[in-house]
């Protein structure tokens, strides 16, 4: 008998689907969608977009002789109360059955915790995560803690959303004579083909907006910042004080104590922006000495697999 694994990471972004063997962890099939994170996009989008993922996967487990799903691992943002949770199930549960599949262990959480559990190899440790949102989580061994990743509307200051509507906020500013030039606006302004600040304004309020749009924004400050444009580097380190206090806030829930200690860092705000990392490592090892900033290697579903090959070894 086969057993897989099946890995939903369902992001704001991207949500990405793996079927993994169980016993050798190799990754046998992949294809992924948009975002389907059910607080961005609602509840039937995020539906049609687990069952068109699910259809798929079923389609190759049905041409493996004397297959079984042992583990189904569904890691989901917008899982961030116990009423998220039970949405998000009623979800899952609708795609699974669209898709008939039969299924041992249903794992549903938050995708960020699971990324962690990852990580970490269920040792203590803690994770942040700065892509479209921004979330930390905490591991001391027994139990977790988690610190933003509320949402845009809320904050999710440090954030891809948040360097994006910075970009924009200065470029506005800058147009209106209130601040001072920048270099982002006419990356901007490139990249969208536009001419001037009222199509920006157009841009930026039309029906097909999406926050994942606006995030995409932050992917020009890195080359603003090597070319030492003020206002990109501000922004930056504006947005690395921010994941320091979310860092330091979870950190505070577990009590750590100033031991020996891991914290993983993940995202494309992180990843693509050399100067947030390493202002947030700095600010970071400079009031906890012991703490080292790891910038993780792998795509978060990689995590996501360890997490549930751990489940499955653990059965």
């Amino acid at each position: 008998m086969n057993e897989w694994l099946l890995i939903i990471d369902g992001g704001a972004t991207k949500t990405a689907c793996a079927i993994v063997h169980a016993e050798s962890g190799e990754i046998q099939f992949t294809t992924s969608l948009g975002g389907s994170n059910y607080q961005a996009i609602g509840v039937e989008p995020a539906t049609d977009i687990l069952r068109t993922l699910l259809a798929k996967a079923r389609v190759f487990l049905q041409a493996q002789a004397n297959s079984k799903i042992a583990i189904a691992t569904f890691a989901m943002a917008g899982i961030d109360s116990p009423n998220d949770h039970k949405n998000v199930t009623e979800i899952v549960h609708d795609a699974i059955t669209a898709a008939q599949l039969h299924i041992q262990m249903l794992i549903i959480e938050n995708d960020a915790e699971a990324t962690l559990l990852g990580v970490t190899a269920g040792q203590a440790g803690a994770l942040l995560i700065a892509g479209t949102g921004a979330i930390a989580y905490a591991f001391d061994g027994i139990q977790i803690a988690r610190s933003g990743g509320w949402g845009h509307r809320a904050g999710d200051e440090g954030s891809g959303y948040w360097l994006g509507q910075e970009v924009l906020r200065a470029i506005f500013r800058m147009e209106d004579g209130r601040g001072e030039a920048t270099i982002l606006k006419d990356a901007v302004y490139n990249y969208l083909r536009i001419q001037d600040v009222t199509e920006l304004a157009a841009w930026l309020f039309r029906p097909s907006y999406t926050n994942a749009q606006l995030a995409k924004m932050s992917a020009f400050l890195a080359d603003a910042v090597a070319k030492k444009d003020a206002c990109a580097i501000h922004i930056s380190i504006q947005a690395a004080h921010e994941l320091v206090l979310l860092a330091c806030a979870v950190l505070k829930q577990i009590g750590y104590q100033g031991e020996p200690f891991h914290f993983y860092c993940n995202g494309g705000a992180l990843k693509h922006n050399p100067l947030i990392l390493k202002t947030f490592s700095q600010e970071m090892t400079s009031m906890y000495p012991k703490i080292q900033v790891t910038l993780c290697q792998h795509q978060p579903i990689h995590y996501i697999i360890e997490r549930s090959k751990r489940a499955y070894d653990n059965r």
